[in-house]
């Protein structure tokens, strides 16, 4: 028993010294002092910017965030393998919509190798000593109102793999020194002032992985500077000015998942894309001027695709089975529905083909109409009680639903590249905000409400919002409306008309109809955040539509035949008139003959006196 104790306290210590062990090496090596220079312009820039409170004294290195969420962030992180000291290398201050400068100091963190300013204020031109920080791997400085030109200093970045600068006021061409960036892997300028072309060298850039490009001013880009880009996922080129057709012989493109060629000049035929349909997830290339069949192989029922606005494309739909619904949008093209959808649905899609409606080919004849936009069947009253029709139908990520009852149609293109966003979104919160705001459609790309067959005349549109999906942060929904091929709203918020989220907003606007169509289009334009609160947060937002007559039309539908009955009717109403006329002339003449018979009575009766 003696022996054993010894022992007994020798497997005690033991075990202590492996719990030491095991809590030293999870605590890591000792931490290192940030180093001064990095300590002190860190310091400099967080002062200027209000952020640093009672954390002015404390090693940056040793704090690492100063705030922590998803919406709002100020925080570093470090290199501290020389064993001496720690480097600052990444800077993220996100969310601060009251930072609007952008201090000199900043540009003394030379070892900076990430620096992310996004969905904050700042304002002014990028200064040019950004050209100091020639480590910079990810440059993202999107959602600000930076303006000006980019500094030419910006070309001395060649490490940069991932440039953000979407959502500004930038200016000037593109430029051309992005081409020498060829470590590049993720590209997105959109949504600012530049100008095009896309130079031609960009197709030197053979490492990206995603490029979205888009509301260029100026000049005609032509597809050449596409090149085989073996690791390109995401090729988002909308609005950009491109003409003439795609390449051919076609470009080596084979891990390429979303193509959105929206809104350009584009030509020729739109099979040059089944070169593609293998690898693609999303296909939007509306708004342009391909011409030919549309192939039947590149209609799949997993594939959004949107050839809208295309009018020179043709050819017939195959037929769809009972009970599905494909993610297709084909409005405004030549493609031949018949077989695909009831009579009366094809009815209005012609209509909306044709210069003028037929509107003897419609059973009722609008005047007016109310859409709950995302929502079931609602009233609601204001002056007077109105019902809303339904609008909930899921369209996916391209495509439209027609409503033969009251003859209208809403239509949809659009997909986030790197997340699935609902087109139908609903506030799940308890607030006394009416039932009709709490439902709304969602895109980000367009949504179209046509309605069809309205007598001619001028009319008061009523659209109705509410922010039910940015609540909360810095985020912001920017998009744009058109009535009737007119803008009427420019970089529209709706959370800053209303003076906050969750709060209702109304724009009334009249509007006069001449072809008894009426077209709303509500549309992003590359402005806003654009994953707050997630990923896919932006585009137009609308919950409900209210279209009413302002005055009696200027040009009158249609009559309707008279029915044999009608003409009896009329032919009695015509006699009844005829001896009411013949009755009104015999008293006159009677009355006539009265008056000068007693006229001569009178002037023989002097004479004889």
């Amino acid at each position: 028993m003696a022996r054993s104790a010894p022992a007994s306290l020798v497997a005690v210590f033991l075990l202590v010294l492996a719990l030491l062990l095991a809590i030293a090496a999870a605590q890591g090596p000792p931490l290192l002092p940030t180093n001064p220079s990095d300590a002190a312009a860190l310091h400099a820039v967080f002062r200027q910017w209000r952020l640093e409170g009672d954390a002015a004294a404390e090693d940056p290195c040793e704090k690492g965030a100063w705030s922590w969420s998803f919406a709002v962030n100020a925080s570093v992180d470090c290199d501290c393998s020389s064993g001496v000291e720690c480097r600052i290398t990444q800077l993220n201050v996100t969310g601060y919509r009251n930072i609007t400068e952008i201090p000199p100091a900043l540009f003394n963190l030379t070892e900076l190798v990430s620096l992310d300013l996004s969905n904050n204020n700042l304002s002014g031109s990028v200064p040019r000593e950004v050209g100091n920080l020639s480590k910079l791997e990810t440059w993202h400085f999107n959602n600000n109102n930076l303006s000006g030109y980019f500094p030419h200093e910006s070309s001395l970045l060649r490490n940069l793999k991932s440039l953000w600068m979407f959502d500004n006021y930038i200016e000037g061409p593109i430029p051309e020194f992005i081409q020498n960036l060829t470590n590049l892997t993720d590209l997105r300028l959109y949504g600012m002032k530049l100008q095009g072309p896309i130079p031609q060298n960009f197709s030197k850039l053979i490492n990206l992985e995603n490029l979205m490009l888009g509301d260029l001013e100026g000049n005609y880009t032509s597809f050449v500077f596409v090149e085989n880009w073996a690791n390109l996922s995401t090729l988002s080129l909308r609005k950009c000015g491109l003409t003439g057709q795609l390449l051919s012989p076609p470009r080596n493109l084979p891990k390429l998942k979303y193509l959105d060629l929206t809104s350009n000049n584009l030509s020729g035929s739109i099979k040059l894309l089944l070169q593609y349909k293998d690898s693609l997830n999303f296909i939007y290339v509306g708004n342009n001027s391909f011409s030919e069949r549309l192939p039947p192989e590149i209609i799949q029922p997993s594939v959004p695709l949107d050839v809208s606005y295309n009018p020179f494309i043709n050819g017939s739909l195959r037929s769809i089975p009972a009970g599905q619904k494909w993610p297709i949008n084909y409005i405004g093209t030549s493609v031949d529905a018949n077989g695909t959808i009831n009579s009366g649905s094809l009815t209005i899609l012609n209509c909306l083909r044709m210069q003028e409606c037929n509107r003897n080919d419609l059973t009722n004849h609008a005047t007016s109409f109310a859409i709950n936009c995302g929502g079931k069947q609602t009233s609601y009253s204001d002056r007077m009680p109105t019902v809303f029709s339904e609008d909930s139908t899921d369209l996916g990520g391209a495509g439209f639903h027609v409503n033969t009852t009251s003859h209208w149609v809403v239509s949809h293109v659009g997909s986030d590249p790197f997340s699935k966003s609902p087109g139908i979104v609903r506030d799940i919160l308890e607030t006394d905000m009416l039932e009709l705001y709490k439902t709304a459609r969602t895109s980000t790309g367009a949504l179209r409400y046509y309605v069809v067959g309205l007598a001619n005349g001028k009319y008061t549109v009523q659209l109705f919002f509410a922010e039910i999906v940015i609540v909360d942060g810095p985020g912001r929904r920017v998009f744009d409306i058109d009535i009737q091929d007119r803008n009427i709203r420019k970089d529209f918020d709706i959370a800053k008309e209303a003076g906050g989220s969750r709060k209702p907003t109304n724009i009334t606007h009249e509007v006069i109809v001449d072809n008894s169509i009426l077209v709303m289009h509500l549309y992003w334009s590359g402005r806003g955040t654009c994953c707050i609160p997630y990923e896919g947060a932006y585009g137009p937002l609308v919950s409900a539509i209210k279209v009413t007559r302002f005055q009696d039309p200027k040009i009158s539908p249609p009559q309707v035949p008279h029915s044999g009955s009608s003409r009896q009717d009329e032919k009695r109403r015509g006699i009844i008139a005829g001896i009411a006329a013949l009755c009104i002339a015999a008293a006159v003449i009677s009355s006539s003959v009265v008056y000068l018979w007693w006229k001569w009575v009178s002037l023989v009766k002097r004479a004889m006196a």
